[in-house]
């Protein structure tokens, strides 16, 4: 019985921490990158995240578009997938918020000129502006 009160401790552990990181990430919220990119999370319930996401990084495709944005959020981080359906190519952020800023790793998925599937890796900082 002890042992299964304490399991229980546990798991409830677990999910208060998971709530606590999903209010650091509330909806909803405005974040721009250091590259001028907008991420709008518009829902985060039960670890689901929700949004949009509008590139403005120079040297890419598909600037000024919003695209869906969808992720989860967790006690350990979060991450988000957007697909730029017009360019072929979707990319996935992975990172952990910290007060006002969103430090993620990126890795972007895409068909070269040659048609060979390529991809290409990255970081960004996202800073909350509300």
């Amino acid at each position: 019985m002890k042992r299964f009160l304490g399991l229980l401790l546990i798991a409830q552990f677990f999910f208060r921490s998971g709530e606590v990181m999903a209010q650091e990430l509330s909806a909803p919220s405005y974040w721009k990158n250091e590259r001028g990119s907008e991420l709008f999370i518009w829902s985060a319930n039960n670890g689901a995240i929700q949004g949009t996401f509008t590139n403005h990084a120079q040297g890419f495709a598909c600037q000024g578009i919003p695209y869906p944005a969808s992720g989860a959020i967790g006690p350990t981080g979060l991450y988000f997938v957007v697909t730029f359906a017009q360019c072929n190519s979707f990319t996935r952020w992975v990172g952990k918020t910290n007060g006002s800023q969103m430090p993620a790793s990126w890795m972007l998925f895409y068909v070269d000129k040659n048609g060979k599937p390529s991809k290409l890796k990255g970081a960004d900082i996202f800073t909350r502006v509300w």
